[in-house]
């Protein structure tokens, strides 16, 4: 309970402190203290040393996977406030309110991290979601990003529906909520049963942006502003799929509908990747691509999830880092230029090298290119679902969606080293650039020493 009680109380002294603190710095420095906090309570969490210890069980349980994973997000979290810093007043006044909303989001994950019940994963999803909504209409001035809020809640809306009714077909199956008896009890009505877990992954598809729920996603990436897209995309996505793959480890599979579940994903995954990356083909806003690019990501992400054991748990979180770390480096280039047009970037090389620099680190690394932590993740990925033989048209598809897509990737580093132009952009900080200079850093290491996460996290005690 550690992770979810600091949580709450951080949005809370966030909510109430912009009473007293009006410096946008100031704010930021808050917030990242706050968020250390957090991840001395989860040490403790995994150290025996927790709140309410097995009081509640039947709802919440600590899980070492789940809070380990929960700390690597507060981590990307720290990572995205320190580079960021400078975006948020320009997206309006109410700067401890964002600053809450992200809190209060980090009260799902936590919830995500540790359910053991039905009940409470939905309300790990709705306690995520909400200030998602909210964050997504924060520019009051800009139609797009009210359109995105209303769209955002609206398609979210339909996705609860959808979760609400699985959970009740499971439920009318089995009569249990809990995790452990739904995954050991012999289903009076089979067929409902099964419909109810198919129900509740089309409702996850929403939340991680793959088909067939992605229709949201360029919309509201587009129009929320930059500087949340960014948090949207990485935090929220990597939580999403921690409580996914939470979720599925209770799935029980048996020689029959192990099949089922296997052409299950193997459509959603082909469905995604064909529609990210298509998709990001044809778009002349770099922010648009990313936000197609997002969901060609999902589709490399599900691939982790033909098999839960060990292994797959560690390729998310090893996912999870390299795909935001990058994100987090385009967006800010995309938020700092006019529009994020392809043209936008023209002449960044000259204009900006540490930028440029970072931004083609980054991009080379969602394309996947070797000795990149991305070329590392999509290996972790496919390795996965390449244990079953059955799926190397799969595997092949994959690796033909993974070339592709160095095509939009390579169009923003043509624009910057090989484009004329003069872009738009005040000169960061020293901050800003060590921020930068960190990310390139984590992602070229994680790339060369890729079983460095798993010394540090210790993998084998989950």
């Amino acid at each position: 309970m550690n992770i979810i009680i600091l949580s709450a109380l951080s949005g809370i002294i966030l909510m109430f402190s912009g009473f007293y603190i009006k410096n946008h710095r100031a704010l930021n420095i808050l917030s990242v203290l706050l968020f250390i906090m957090m991840i001395i309570g989860g040490i403790c969490q995994l150290n025996g040393c927790e709140i309410l210890h097995a009081q509640y069980d039947n709802m919440i349980k600590s899980s070492p996977f789940g809070v380990t994973f929960f700390m690597v997000l507060v981590l990307l979290a720290i990572f995205y406030l320190l580079l960021n810093k400078d975006l948020f007043p320009k997206v309006g006044k109410h700067l401890s309110e964002y600053y809450a909303l992200i809190f209060f989001s980090f009260v799902g994950i936590a919830v995500l991290a540790q359910f053991t019940n039905l009940v409470s994963m939905f309300l790990g999803i709705e306690l995520l979601s909400i200030p998602m909504y909210l964050m997504a209409g924060t520019a009051k001035k800009s139609l797009r990003s009210t359109e995105a809020s209303v769209k955002y809640f609206l398609m979210g809306a339909f996705s609860t529906g959808v979760l609400i009714l699985g959970v009740a077909f499971i439920y009318g199956a089995t009569g249990s909520f809990l995790l452990e008896n739904i995954s050991t009890f012999l289903p009076q009505f089979e067929a409902m049963y099964y419909i109810g877990w198919a129900l509740i992954i089309f409702s996850f598809c929403f939340k991680i942006g793959s088909a067939p729920f992605q229709f949201w996603i360029p919309d509201v990436y587009y129009g929320t502003p930059t500087v949340f897209t960014a948090y949207m995309s990485t935090i929220i996505k990597g939580a999403s799929f921690l409580g996914f793959i939470q979720l599925l480890q209770y799935l029980p599979l048996t020689e029959d509908n192990a099949n089922n579940y296997r052409y299950l994903l193997a459509a959603i995954i082909v469905l995604t990747l064909f529609i990210g990356n298509f998709g990001a083909l044809a778009q002349r806003s770099v922010k648009k691509m990313m936000a197609y690019s997002s969901i060609a990501q999902a589709g490399f992400m599900l691939f982790v999830l033909f098999t839960i054991n060990v292994m797959s748990k560690e390729a998310l979180m090893y996912y999870t880092i390299s795909y935001a770390i990058a994100n987090y480096i385009i967006f800010y280039a995309i938020a700092q230029l006019n529009k994020g047009y392809y043209p936008d970037f023209a002449g960044l090389g000259k204009e900006n090298p540490v930028l440029a620099i970072s931004v083609t680190i980054a991009l080379i690394s969602l394309a996947g290119i070797p000795l990149t932590s991305g070329f590392m993740a999509k290996f972790m990925a496919l390795s996965i679902g390449a244990a079953d033989e059955r799926n190397l048209v799969l595997i092949i598809i994959g690796l033909v969606m993974a070339v592709l897509s160095m095509y939009y990737y390579f169009r923003v580093i043509v624009e910057m080293y090989f484009k004329k132009g003069k872009p738009k952009l005040k000169s960061q900080d020293g901050m800003t650039n060590f921020m930068l200079i960190l990310g390139v850093i984590i992602i070229l290491v994680f790339g060369v020493v890729p079983d460095l996460l798993s010394r540090i996290l210790n993998t084998p005690m989950w």
